[in-house]
């Protein structure tokens, strides 16, 4: 049974490793067309595909060590008298396997001990020691300054230097793009693709993480520009920007200070248009068969392993 399950979580992580690596080496391929897209959409499509590395390696290992799905996707071949279907096993797999899962551990507990806490606790004194007015909470502090910060339920922070700082217009521009960050609950988003990404390497998930944020804000960019216009989000941009340091706390979402350059330039073209759904449905279709077709290189690769 040890043997079993080693191999299982020794699989996992390999896999997860192994579609880690090819997916750093294709999202070069895919970026310019995720980025061209209406930033709304994708975002969505952005966690998905941080997401699918351990998506796949999870259904890939699923196929392996289930003898009804593995008939028919894995050549019949023998191990000495052991011919029936199988997952690939070892015994020698016990230490690898250990030593993955502690990674793992070890690097999703940090990214919630360097995200999730600090900012539930910084969000939960704001929110005592500033002033709710309509929707956002103000606080006494005269560095200009505007955030939401908060999980589940995230606040928007604007400081008394801020409101002095700016005009009606700009702070109207502040509340639409922060309350749009509210609603699409964006800092979760956000944690959630560093959970799932952390114990691969930095330079595989990087370039994707950053593509991640920007849509973000680019999307809660245009949700302010529908109601007010684009120009006047580009303007508060502008000289929020002059003003506010790039000294929001850790996982919060600030109004300038992230990609300021690309948001105003998307501001000023014309707006992204969604992808249909039946090409999304195709990517998907295609993602599925290409993890099914490899089972079975897979399933020999693994039986490789320790």
């Amino acid at each position: 049974m040890l043997t079993l399950l080693s191999s299982v979580v020794l699989s996992i992580f390999v896999l997860w490793l192994f579609f880690g690596a090819l997916q750093a080496l294709i999202y070069r391929l895919l970026q310019p067309s995720l980025l061209s897209i209406d930033p709304a959409q994708a975002s969505r499509c952005l966690l998905v595909w941080l997401a699918l590395p351990l998506v796949a390696a999870l259904l890939a290992s699923y196929v392996l060590y289930s003898p009804d799905l593995a008939q028919w996707l894995v050549a019949g071949h023998c191990h000495t008298s052991q011919c029936q279907s199988h997952g690939p096993q070892s015994a020698l797999a016990v230490l690898p396997a250990a030593l993955l899962a502690a990674w793992t551990f070890y690097s999703v507990v940090y990214c919630l001990y360097r995200q999730w806490l600090p900012a539930r606790r910084l969000c939960a004194q704001l929110t005592m020691m500033g002033v709710e007015q309509g929707g956002y909470i103000t606080l006494d502090d005269d560095q200009p300054i505007a955030f939401t910060l908060g999980w589940l339920r995230p606040r928007i922070f604007i400081s008394r230097g801020m409101q002095n700082a700016c005009s009606a217009t700009e702070i109207d521009c502040i509340l639409h793009h922060e309350a749009a960050h509210r609603e699409r609950r964006d800092n979760l988003r956000l944690l959630a693709s560093r959970v799932l990404t952390a114990p691969l390497p930095q330079c595989w998930t990087q370039r994707a993480l950053d593509d991640l944020k920007l849509c973000c804000e680019q999307a809660c960019d245009s949700r302010a520009a529908r109601l007010l216009s684009r120009e006047s989000v580009a303007a508060a941009l502008i000289a929020v920007t002059r003003l506010q340091q790039d000294a929001s706390p850790v996982g919060s979402l600030a109004f300038s200070g992230n990609h300021t350059r690309q948001r105003i330039l998307a501001l000023l073209e014309d707006p992204q248009t969604t992808m249909a759904n039946e090409k999304l449905f195709v990517a998907a279709a295609v993602t599925l068969l290409i993890i099914l077709v490899i089972i079975n290189p897979l399933h020999r690769a693994v039986e490789l392993l320790p």
